[in-house]
């Protein structure tokens, strides 16, 4: 039988760590590990279970909490324990602290306003070793990265051409989350479970972006997002 994959609850409201727990508890292929109310004892708790044998491969992090901020307490689990995937779970989408979050060494950002299901196939997708932002989180790292891009034209990082910013205008957000996703080597199946939606619909706007970017196959599409200046 499989082993299931160990998760640990670091956030400071207890309410919310025992919401969580029994969320995960009911999955057959999930349990939880540990949990704890900041980033310092967060890290303590590891200590104690990495000696014990049961060290999580998967930590949910709060962000804001006291003594030790998540941000900073996924940069410490990054140097010391980078086999452990961490996912931020917070209710704040601000631009800088999905920036923050990212850099410091997190696979994955979702808000609490996800669905039982969706954080049960974050945790899985994350312990893969795969990103998985939150559908609102990842429309602000493409605008993020694309906004300098939809000016009429823009610069080849590698061959100094200018290149037409209306191709990349042209294209709706939920696209260019489906191009990013895809010029990062996620399959259908990949994206459709990173941004929660039916492989149909991914299939579709995949249609509708070969068509746009006016390229035959996803390879193409791939090397002009990064022509556009998309990663």
């Amino acid at each position: 039988m499989e082993e299931p994959i160990r998760v640990m609850i670091v956030d400071d409201q207890r309410l919310l760590r025992e919401g969580f727990r029994k969320l995960i508890e009911l999955e057959p292929n999930l349990e939880v590990s540990g949990v704890a109310g900041n980033g310092e004892e967060a890290l303590r708790t590891v200590e104690n279970l990495q000696a014990d044998g049961i060290a999580p491969d998967v930590v949910l992090m709060d962000v804001r909490m006291p003594h030790m901020d998540g941000i900073a307490a996924t940069r410490v689990f990054r140097e010391r324990w980078p086999e452990i995937r961490i996912v931020i779970l917070t209710t704040f989408d601000d631009r800088e602290l999905i920036q923050a979050g990212l850099q410091a060494g997190a696979l994955g950002y979702v808000l609490k306003d996800i669905t039982a299901d969706q954080l049960a196939t974050a945790i899985q997708v994350v312990a893969q070793g795969q990103v998985l932002l939150h559908p609102s989180v990842a429309s602000k790292v493409v605008a993020s990265f694309s906004s300098t891009s939809t000016e009429s034209t823009v610069t080849n990082a590698v061959t100094g051409e200018s290149v037409d910013g209306s191709e990349v205008a042209s294209l709706t957000e939920r696209e260019r989350e489906i191009l990013a996703l895809l010029a990062g080597g996620a399959s259908n199946r990949e994206i459709s479970e990173n941004l929660y939606i039916a492989s149909g619909t991914v299939k579709n706007h995949m249609s509708n972006i070969l068509s746009k970017l006016g390229v035959r196959d996803r390879t193409q599409a791939a090397l002009k997002a990064k022509e556009l200046g998309l990663l």
